[in-house]
């Protein structure tokens, strides 16, 4: 009997036992499952970099959590003044939208006479920091629902339980208010009161939603002070020279009309940029002549042989008028000489004769120095051979040089203005270039950066600066780059060194070099066949340039 009784009681243990587990089991699965829910949320916002979409997501994840069948999400506008509608959402009325979908008015947080408005609820919340938690909001005389009640009026609905939580952020300041409205009993459907237990998992990940979005919002303006930082040392590089302002932006223009070329037509199945890849390309064209900062301005933009921080060809002019002087001076004196000797008037004639003739000498070299200075073209060789002839001449008079050993030098340049060392020093800028964003700690998706910037003007045959790399070692973004550059320097209106180039020039040019195997055949070929010539052409260049 003894073994008959601890048997019945060890029964109802078990029994009871059972009856424990099975009212904790759902319980325990419930919490296994919010913490694994929690879990997947705290992933799936870390992941959001999307503003719009990290709003929409954090709506839409409290409404599942809160069993909300609608919900409001504001944010805090810049100048603090009023509460930003950005999402709703309402699943009885299928709605699902953004501020780009819906056009609700924002709340403001201030009356007119910049009192506290505390009669609206949300801005009640933002001025207060409280957790409003109402049963039925048609049954409370502390907040104005006109609003509410108008939108239900309109579309046959009936709001009833909200709660309006603050979304504070890392530093304790509210960034925005989350609204949500009629809590549904999961098996009845039946609208009831949010619970002390779902305010409070709603207050947390509200709270977690805040951090996380103003870490995004964070690494968006850094971004944008990053690319606004970028374009200010573009436009400093552009404005250093008078004469070459703007080649920037329209070098980076070509750039990103090129690239988004190859990616749309899909005609160079190799070729695709990701948008990283684009990224790169767009921030390496910014900044491609970063180098020429170190480059001294009257290098930069000297527009004839003998400028240096003013034309010399003045100093050389003033020169010529002593030698005029002098000759006249010469002649004055000569004829002095004879002025008591009658007989000498024939003599004296021809005196005046010569000298005339040596004045007319000196102003014809200064007009052939001067057109030498000035010429845009390339020197006939006939100009350089009356250029030595005037260099190896002095004064008569004072044995002063018609020509300084660096007058000639500048004036020797057959092409363009610049002499060797100056060229030199103008072609340092790409290595300076890559040698200056080297110093900058690019994020690993834009590390390409520098190498890109400078191989702008590197040759697929190795012919290039400053590295001489071949085509093996020069990728696709600073290929891109190096036939924009090219492209906008030779057909550019504003360089005072050059005649520009007409359209047609300009792409017979770009072809001959693709021919030639010094920048890439397979781009240059979609470049032009995708009429990017003519429709950059159309925006930047002078209409007697085009010409196709």
């Amino acid at each position: 009997m003894q073994s008959i009784g601890k048997f019945s009681e060890n029964s109802r243990i078990n029994i009871v036992i059972e009856n424990i587990l099975d009212e904790l089991c759902p319980f325990l699965e419930e919490q296994a499952r919010e913490i694994s829910e929690l879990t997947a949320i705290g992933k799936a916002l870390g992941t959001g970099k999307d503003i719009r979409a990290l709003l929409k997501m954090i709506l839409s994840i409290a409404r599942r959590f809160s069993k909300a069948d609608g919900g409001t999400l504001y944010l805090v506008d810049p100048q603090k003044k009023k509460l930003d509608f950005h999402v709703f959402h309402n699943e009885s009325l299928n709605i699902d939208g953004g501020i780009e979908d819906i056009d609700l008015p924002g709340v403001p947080l201030y009356l007119e006479d910049n009192r506290p408005n505390l009669s609206n609820v949300s801005s009640y919340v933002f001025h207060t920091g409280e957790i409003v938690n109402l049963e039925d909001v048609y049954k409370t005389n502390q907040f104005q629902f006109n609003g509410t009640r108008k939108f239900d009026e309109a579309l046959h609905y009936r709001s009833k339980s909200m709660v309006v939580i603050p979304m504070r952020n890392h530093e304790d300041d509210i960034i925005g208010v989350l609204q949500l409205i009629n809590s549904r009993d999961p098996s009845s459907r039946k609208i009831i009161p949010f619970s002390k237990d779902i305010q409070e998992k709603a207050a947390a990940l509200a709270s977690q939603a805040s951090v996380i979005l103003t870490q995004q919002k964070l690494i968006i303006e850094m971004k944008e002070l990053f690319e606004a930082f970028i374009k200010a040392i573009a436009v400093s590089i552009d404005e250093k020279s008078k004469h070459t302002g703007g080649h920037i932006q329209r070098v980076t223009e070509l750039c990103i009309l090129i690239a988004g070329k190859i990616n749309e037509n899909h005609a160079l199945s190799h070729i695709h940029l990701s948008d990283d890849q684009m990224d790169e390309l767009r921030i390496a064209a910014l900044m491609h002549d970063t180098g020429k900062i170190t480059t001294p301005d009257h290098i930069i933009s000297k527009s004839t042989r003998l400028e240096t921080v003013f034309d010399r060809i003045e100093l050389i002019r003033m020169r010529w008028e002593f030698f005029k002087a002098n000759q006249k001076l010469a002649a004055t004196q000569k004829k002095l000489s004879l002025l008591d000797q009658t007989d000498k008037q024939d003599e004296m004639s021809q005196i005046d004769t010569t000298c005339n003739r040596k004045i007319g000498i000196l102003e014809a070299e200064m007009m052939t120095l001067s057109h030498i200075n000035s010429a845009r073209e390339a020197l006939d060789p006939r100009f350089i051979d009356d250029l030595e002839r005037i260099n190896e001449k002095s004064c008569e008079i004072s044995n002063l040089p018609y020509l300084t050993e660096d007058e000639f030098e500048n004036l020797c340049v057959v092409k363009g203005t610049l002499t060797s060392k100056e060229r030199e020093i103008i072609n340092s800028h790409a290595r300076l270039t890559e040698k200056i964003l080297n110093k900058l700690p690019w994020p690993k998706n834009l590390s390409r950066i520098p190498s890109i910037a400078g191989a702008h003007h590197e040759k697929l045959d190795g012919s290039g600066y400053p590295l001489h790399l071949d085509r093996g070692n020069i990728n696709t973004q600073a290929r891109i780059l190096a036939i924009a550059d090219i492209f906008e320097a030779l057909c550019a209106k504003d360089r005072p060194y050059k005649k520009p180039m007409t359209l047609t020039e300009t792409v017979t040019v770009l072809r001959q070099m693709s021919e030639n195997q010094l920048i890439d055949n397979d781009i240059v070929k979609l470049f032009i066949d995708s009429g990017c010539p003519l429709e950059y052409a159309k925006r930047h260049l002078a209409p007697d340039q085009i010409d196709i």
